[in-house]
């Protein structure tokens, strides 16, 4: 019987860690040590863990999180514009279902056991195809359900468009007559304006901050794996994508649209463009990252996509959280 370890992945195996990512079939970029480096330029002191269980010598699973402090307890929590973060595990090698089961079982167990002692609090939101989450439920932590979106690019683009609902198929012709002047070029103050923007249309105060927006929209660490797409009219930043990409899959990291372009269909236009140029390619799905909130996730369904379920894991690990956690809820209702 294998005797399983988990501890903290150090910096001189971040290459090796980053393989295991690549290789599992959970694993996205938000695991990876690249953006670690992200995460840990914007959130400092906070700092983005990886931890990895070991069989031996042979990496078998991990858990990313955000590591900080709050109200003299450490806890594990998932990251702003980090649409994955959490648990993942071996690519299954050819054993019998049973064993797979099996052996994710006690993988799952032996990570879950070593973050309950760490931390007193944990909320992470789970990748997909990470579906069976029996051993987080028996080892106590909160289950619920999150749904994202899904473009196949393998299909053509001419597939894809025909898949398009009529009022998004419209949309974009629309904007085609604008006469847009597309491009990969954004200034990043400007990129950030318009996202402010956007959260004070509705009465919030914008979550990501300069530092974060920056480490995404560009900065180094990432630039391998960015890609921008912008509108300018008149000279002006009408609208924006940011897309990360990594393992075949486009996450949709950041947007946002000038509110004198809403009506336009420039967003529908760039996501478009994004997903014709990526179609047939060596891309497999272009990820909305994320399903959850109604009046975005109808914006996103003209597209017809396909609906991808996933878990966030909530662990509450001491009396005192666990009501803490209670009135929280009960104050949102």
């Amino acid at each position: 019987m294998s005797t399983l370890t988990v501890r903290l992945i150090e910096p001189h195996e971040f290459d090796t860690w980053d393989e295991f990512v690549a290789s599992s079939p959970h694993g996205t970029l938000f695991h990876t040590s690249v953006w670690k480096r992200v995460i840990d330029s914007a959130f400092a002191p906070a700092r983005l863990v990886l931890m990895g269980c070991f069989d031996g010598f042979m990496l078998v699973g991990g858990c990313v999180a955000l590591d900080r402090e709050r109200y003299g307890q450490r806890t594990a929590v998932t990251p702003l514009v980090t649409p994955y973060a959490g648990f993942i595990l071996e690519s299954p090698l050819g054993e019998k279902l049973s064993d797979q089961t099996s052996r994710q079982s006690e993988v799952l167990t032996a990570l879950t056991q070593w973050m309950q002692k760490e931390y007193a609090y944990q909320n992470l939101i789970n990748p997909p195809h990470l579906e069976d989450m029996r051993p987080l439920i028996q080892a106590g932590y909160r289950l619920t359900p999150r749904f994202t979106y899904l473009i196949n690019l393998k299909l053509p683009a001419e597939e894809i468009w025909q898949r398009f609902d009529g009022s998004v198929r419209r949309q974009i012709k629309k904007a085609e007559r604008e006469g847009f002047d597309l491009s990969d070029e954004m200034e990043p103050a400007e990129g950030y304006a318009l996202l402010e923007a956007t959260f004070a249309r509705r009465g919030e105060e914008c979550p990501v901050s300069r530092e974060m927006f920056d480490a995404v929209a560009g900065a180094e660490p990432l630039r391998d794996y960015r890609q921008v797409m912008a509108a300018h009219h008149g000279g002006r930043l009408a609208s924006y994508i940011v897309t990360l990409k990594f393992q075949r899959t486009l996450y949709y990291e950041l947007a946002a649209t000038h509110p004198d372009y809403l009506s336009t269909g420039v967003s529908s236009l760039l996501i478009w463009e994004i997903v014709k140029a990526h179609a047939c390619e060596a891309w497999n799905t272009f990820d909305f990252v994320g399903a959850n909130i109604p009046s975005i996730a109808r914006f996103k369904e003209g597209f017809n996509p396909r609906l991808q379920m996933h878990f966030q894991a909530e662990y509450l690990g001491a009396p005192l959280i666990r009501l803490g956690k209670t009135m929280l809820d009960l104050l949102k209702r």
